[in-house]
């Protein structure tokens, strides 16, 4: 086999497993979702095309290599659900339901018309290139040319476009550049094997590779900016999966080159290329294995903390309620049904902070941005928690910059202004200071604070945005924390397409956290 088939088979069969992956990746995490069963109507028509091409344009009989590759008129159908697919993630499915019966019958009525005359779409195939057999076009075989890069593309791409421009959320945004990408990723490089099929001699290689260059920025899009509603541990398991299946590409090249470099090259060692598949399955292992462990330890913290935070307000509740009943005075009733009135209330406050922890992962629908001035909400969460710094005698340094306009969800933002100015007052000592700043650079707007506290060590600087995560030094300060608030700021954040970080010198030399997101 020549190393340019060669490579093109394997290039065409990555295309086809990632095809895969993402039809069962957006399946199996929305099966009644209509956007999430498009896309992977879509992808699994792609992996269609993918192996149908791979193994037609290696079969040396051209009769047989021809009725392999018509089923190549799942082009058709790729192109039906791009149209779908797109409608539903845009929320159009409804008011455009025409365009979307008039593509699918479309498509279908060109598959079965085509089925009953082949050789009006294929004649039987012939050596092209380094190719044993390779398309041979039928008089009408243009029209798929027409049909997808003429008429399903364009209306794809303004569609999207126009979105884009309507809408005023800049998550949206993201979420539709990277769609918008991969779109004209894909198809351009999808473009490239029909200029051999016209016999204009380009190697069509590259052009195989449209299921990576689909892939790569969908998925990246829907994991940080969801493009589809994808749940969170699907998407750890996904990638998981992704960086083993790389892996083991890799060890498919290797050997599948194994034997031409032996040829070429005498002189090669011929334990090099078992002992670097070796080496990529360990570090395969050992990869895979360390996410599991740290997965099982952030579990038993979960379960652990749980347990303990609410063990603690359900036993003072039964006390008081056991004094209740043996206290006669009216006046020790009032104040212990205060006091069981109070735990409840605790109670209630971690449940709904366990819910914030579920919500944060879910779909952006539950957001109502808006596009306003971020200080009027800065200053309510300061003046919100100011009252537990003067009890510490801290001295709070605020420097806000007016106009700091930009589109948001009031109470979401909120939230991540008092965690973050809340956690300060905590781990700061009496006396000490906070700067609280609000600016705006380079079309951004910056929230900081600094304090004078306890600081942070460099081991737990990576891991402050982790679920349930807190430092020992924090838990020992802090022995109400449950480890959620910066997790829950982490998700709000990324979901305003902004960036959350923070920073420390080292213990006992305080710390600043910050946020930015785009400002107007």
């Amino acid at each position: 086999m020549e190393l340019n088939l060669l490579f093109h088979n394997i290039v065409s069969m990555a295309s086809g497993v990632v095809a895969i992956g993402l039809a069962l990746f957006t399946y199996l995490n929305g099966p009644r979702q209509t956007a999430n069963i498009t896309v992977s109507m879509l992808c699994s028509f792609a992996a269609v095309f993918a192996f149908s091409h791979l193994i037609g344009v290696n079969v040396s009989d051209p009769e047989i290599s021809r009725i392999i590759l018509m089923f190549n008129l799942s082009v058709f159908l790729i192109s039906s659900f791009q149209v779908h697919s797109l409608l539903a993630i845009l929320g159009q499915e409804k008011e455009k339901r025409w365009i979307i019966w008039l593509t699918h019958v479309t498509a279908l009525a060109l598959i079965v018309f085509f089925i009953i005359r082949q050789d009006l779409f294929l004649l039987p195939s012939v050596p092209k290139l380094y190719f044993p057999n390779y398309y041979v076009p039928g008089i009408l075989n243009t029209t798929r040319i027409i049909f997808m890069f003429m008429i399903v593309v364009p209306y794809s791409l303004s569609t999207l476009y126009q979105a884009y421009r309507n809408t005023k959320s800049n998550a949206e945004k993201n979420r539709y550049r990277y769609f918008l990408f991969a779109i004209i990723t894909a198809y351009i490089t999808g473009l490239v094997p029909n200029f051999l099929v016209y016999d204009i001699p380009i190697d069509p290689l590259w052009g195989m590779t449209f299921g990576l260059f689909f892939a790569a920025p969908f998925v990246y899009g829907a994991l940080k900016y969801e493009l589809l509603p994808i749940k969170i541990v699907a998407k750890q398991a996904f990638l998981y999966s992704l960086a083993v299946a790389a892996i083991g590409g890799l060890i498919i090249l290797l050997n599948y080159s194994a034997e031409h470099i032996t040829k070429s090259y005498p002189a090669f060692p011929k334990l090099a290329t078992p002992f670097i598949s070796a080496m990529l399955v360990v570090t395969a292992s050992v990869f895979v294995w360390h996410r599991l462990r740290e997965d099982e330890l952030l579990k038993y913290e979960f379960i652990n903390t749980v347990t303990h935070k609410f063990r603690t307000p359900l036993t003072y509740i039964k006390w008081i309620a056991d004094e209740l009943l043996n206290t006669p005075s009216f006046t020790s009733q009032k104040t212990q049904l205060e006091q069981i009135i109070n735990s409840d209330q605790k109670l209630v406050e971690l449940t709904e902070t366990l819910l914030n922890v579920s919500n944060s992962e879910n779909k952006l629908h539950e957001y109502k941005m808006c596009s306003a001035d971020l200080l009027p909400v800065i200053t309510d969460s300061i003046n919100a928690v100011k009252g537990s710094a003067d009890v510490k005698k801290i001295n709070l340094n605020i420097s806000l910059e007016p106009n700091l306009v930009t589109s948001f969800d009031p109470e979401r933002i909120k939230f991540v202004v008092q965690v973050l100015i809340e956690n300060a007052i905590h781990y700061t000592p009496e006396g000490g200071t906070i700067s609280i700043v609000a600016k705006k650079e380079a079309r951004k707007a910056i929230f900081l604070v600094t304090d004078s506290g306890m600081g942070i060590s460099k081991e737990d600087l990576p891991r402050l945005f982790a679920k349930f995560y807190r430092s020992h030094s924090a838990e020992l300060a802090d022995t109400e924390g449950m480890g959620i608030g910066l997790y829950i700021s982490k998700a709000i954040i990324e979901k305003h397409a902004g960036k959350i970080w923070a920073d420390s010198k080292g213990q006992d030399k305080g710390s600043t956290f910050g946020f930015s997101i785009p400002a107007k």
